[in-house]
């Protein structure tokens, strides 16, 4: 069986949990009896690059150029389409929620993932979502025309058939994995102060403001440290509102290097918080529990499908739960030490080659 998988994420991201995903995927492909190709010609992604795949090139890699994106999106899209085209494939899944596909696939199977609902779920509160009224509409067709769609959690799969009206039986639920194994942590913490830590992007329905804002008391109160590694460089509204809570030295901001380093934040961190309003997986719940750090997750989404009794939940709208909930783990060593036990075992029901697996098993369904 071969899988044919497009340019579109790893053109759009350098970082990120959906590229990780397919990157996980694809290097599990054995290419004797189940083979796959990625219709790609140049990738700056983090994951899928040369030393995956030596044949796949980087334009200009030193320079940042206007119009770079662009030139690449545009060659990257002309190769994918022209191996759809060429049908030389059993299944088709592209990377995203990108149509361009539709009128070249010729009745092949294609599969598409579902990562969340989180536009139409929020875009009437954030008007950045609202913006891209577009996604709605190839998600739609997208259902209409795919031959199976996977969904990375139950909760995803009944937003699905909630706010699309669609077919239960159309809609396979796949878990994804967590890439920190065998990592490497060395003998010397990243950051010698105790501290909370924040993992990624800090925008929309992240929910970073008002976390930061009810937090801010806690950390003065408890001389504690907050790390938020990834997510860019912090914004000048940002270190303004640091400045207001009186936190602007309390407030530290990490790169993201290699796992290594991201398995260093998270071993030495107190605990790690995920306030999201809303999430259709959370894959940096499995990593805190990989590395042995107690979790504390809003209860949005499918953060506790995946958490289970293996953390603490609060309601991300709701100033007390969310204090209440920090200050119980910071005080609370036992509560700390139980939920990091209750971690280790929860991961055992997640890994990339059981998401791989059950892969195969949706793309033979369809063949």
């Amino acid at each position: 069986m071969k899988i044919l998988y497009d340019h579109k994420i790893f053109t759009t991201q350098k970082y990120g949990g959906i590229s990780r995903y397919f990157f996980e995927l694809i290097k599990r492909f054995d290419g004797v009896e189940n083979r796959c190709e990625v219709a790609t010609l140049f990738s700056d992604n983090a994951y899928y690059n040369d030393k995956l795949n030596p044949k796949l090139n980087r334009i200009l890699p030193n320079s940042q150029f206007k119009g770079k994106k662009r030139i690449t999106s545009y060659l990257n899209t002309r190769k994918s389409m022209s191996e759809v085209r060429c049908g030389n494939f059993d299944v088709f899944h592209p990377t995203y929620y990108d149509d361009y596909f539709l009128d070249s696939i010729k009745g092949k199977p294609f599969v598409v993932t579902f990562y969340d609902m989180i536009h139409e779920k929020f875009s009437s509160q954030f008007s950045s979502l609202e913006a891209d009224s577009r996604l709605f509409e190839n998600k739609r067709l997208m259902l209409e025309n795919s031959s199976k769609i996977i969904s990375i959690s139950e909760t995803t799969k009944q937003d699905i058939i909630d706010l699309f009206d669609a077919d239960p039986s159309k809609i396979d639920v796949v878990y994804l994995g967590n890439s920190l194994q065998n990592f490497d942590i060395g003998n010397q913490r990243l950051v010698n102060e105790e501290y909370i830590l924040f993992v990624g992007n800090r925008e929309i329905y992240k929910n970073f403001h008002f976390f930061i804002t009810t937090v801010a008391e806690s950390l003065i109160d408890n001389d504690l440290k907050l790390v938020c590694a990834g997510g860019g460089d912090f914004t000048f509204s940002e270190n303004e509102l640091f400045r207001t809570l009186k936190i602007e030295n309390r407030v530290i901001f990490k790169r993201i290097f290699d796992d290594n380093v991201l398995a260093n934040y998270y071993s030495n961190a107190l605990f790690f918080c995920f306030p999201s309003l809303y999430e259709g997986f959370g894959i940096p719940v499995l990593e805190s529990f990989a590395c042995g750090c107690p979790a504390l997750l809003s209860n949005g989404g499918a953060l506790p499908e995946v958490g289970g009794n293996a953390a603490m939940y609060f309601d991300p709208t709701n100033v007390q739960s969310l204090r209440n909930a920090v200050d119980e783990l910071i005080n609370n060593q036992s509560l700390r030490q139980s939920l990091e036990e209750k971690g280790s075992s929860r991961l055992n029901k997640f890994s990339w080659d059981k998401t791989y697996k059950d892969h195969l098993e949706v793309y033979k369904t369809v063949v």
